[in-house]
């Protein structure tokens, strides 16, 4: 029987571009008892960047390490310190413990050194009090880019789409090969560091046991959805995610054909985004690795929305005649008839325009020109790939 911990923190979508480390501040503020009417983004990203110990990021972690010490309530008698690991189990295990022992969400540095996300849930194969654990997967609250202040303790953060994801469950596997990668920020060697902020206390538990990945298939090819669709059903009872109350409806759902999305950052990288649909509408996404059939993350609407436009023709069709901003201030292009195309395969990295899987994009070729259209609707002329805890 798994063993599952989680805080239950409210999501909220970061107000600029560069505001993850500013929302995540305020997520854990609120859950340890900060009034969301005393919370403002513009005001925690200032004392997150005029704290900063590095030069070059929006948000580092002695930045967010003094605005949660700072602005945390007198009732709240624990305290927070950033933590370093040369080795992701290392970093981890202390996800683990801090949300074992304290009930408080961490928050974590993942692409590299480029976004701050909370992390608000743990699942492993046992209690890790108890012996040998394996980590299964984390509950996190990816912040994506929404303007949205005030934000509320019932505001719309969190509900889907463009709005993002609260409580994401990420595999293990995934959490490894894609979110928590380590980050040099101030190492003296180059080393990587996997770092979070979070209780000060050394953890007292055992390491988490090394687990294999489960590969459903050999990854010489992308599999035929069809396929993957009973590595699916084996991969929600692995990890028993049909008894969970923040993932059921998802995996319960009736899954539509799959939007096959190409990774921009890793040679060879594909997954399926599934819709999960009730009647004529979308409850979540499940994403699935379409080389070897392992699932790779869920994630969950609040409430049931209309499905994406995924047909091409259609596609182009609204974009005739659109205006999009050129590069460098080159001016504006106009989209023409047979002068433009968009790819069969969505595409995807962690960038400022979307630090989430589930807000791929469609790319656009017009001449010598290549435009992004995010699945929810906005087109960016780049994929802002640069920049340090935005």
């Amino acid at each position: 029987m798994a063993w599952i911990k989680n805080t239950g923190s409210k999501y909220h979508t970061q107000d600029t571009g560069y505001y993850c480390g500013a929302a995540c501040a305020m997520m854990v503020l609120a859950e340890i008892g900060v009034n969301h009417a005393s919370l403002d983004q513009d005001d925690l990203y200032n004392s997150n960047h005029t704290h900063n110990t590095q030069s070059g990021w929006a948000s580092d972690p002695d930045g967010v390490k003094f605005t949660m010490v700072n602005r945390k309530p007198a009732s709240f008698t624990n305290t927070f310190v950033v933590y370093s690991k040369p080795t992701e189990a290392e970093g981890s295990q202390k996800l683990v413990y801090t949300l074992k022992q304290y009930g408080v969400s961490p928050i974590v540095l993942v692409y590299g050194c480029a976004h701050w996300i909370v992390v608000c849930g743990v699942q492993t194969n046992v209690n890790p009090d108890t012996g040998p654990y394996s980590i299964e997967g984390f509950w996190v609250n990816n912040p994506v880019y929404e303007f949205n202040e005030p934000h509320s303790a019932g505001d719309i953060c969190g509900s889907g789409g463009s709005h993002g994801i609260e409580n994401q469950w990420v595999s293990y596997a995934s959490w490894q090969s894609t979110y928590f990668t380590g980050c040099n920020w101030n190492s003296t060697d180059g080393a990587l560091q996997f770092l979070s902020v979070c209780d000060p206390n050394t953890p007292k538990i055992a390491m988490p046991q090394k687990v294999e990945p489960v590969r459903y298939f050999d990854g010489r090819s992308i599999v035929d959805s069809r396929k993957i669709v009973g590595a699916l059903n084996q991969e929600f009872q692995r990890f028993s995610l049909t008894d969970s109350k923040l993932t059921s409806r998802v995996v319960k759902g009736t899954l539509a054909a799959p939007l096959q999305v190409r990774r921009l950052d890793a040679v060879d990288n594909f997954y399926y985004l599934f819709p999960s649909m009730e009647k004529n509408n979308v409850v979540g996404y499940t994403q699935v690795n379409a080389l070897y059939g392992n699932l790779e993350s869920v994630f969950t609407n609040k409430r049931a929305v209309k499905p994406y436009e995924f047909n091409i023709k259609k596609l182009e069709q609204q974009l005739i005649g659109l205006r999009i901003e050129l590069p460098q201030e080159k001016g504006l292009i106009r989209l023409v008839k047979d002068k433009f195309q968009i790819e069969k395969t969505l595409v995807w990295r962690p960038c400022r325009e979307s630090f989430s899987p589930h807000l791929p994009f469609w790319r656009i070729v017009a001449g010598p020109y290549t435009f992004y259209q995010r699945i929810d609707g906005p087109i960016f002329n780049k994929l802002t790939l640069d920049g340090r805890g935005i």
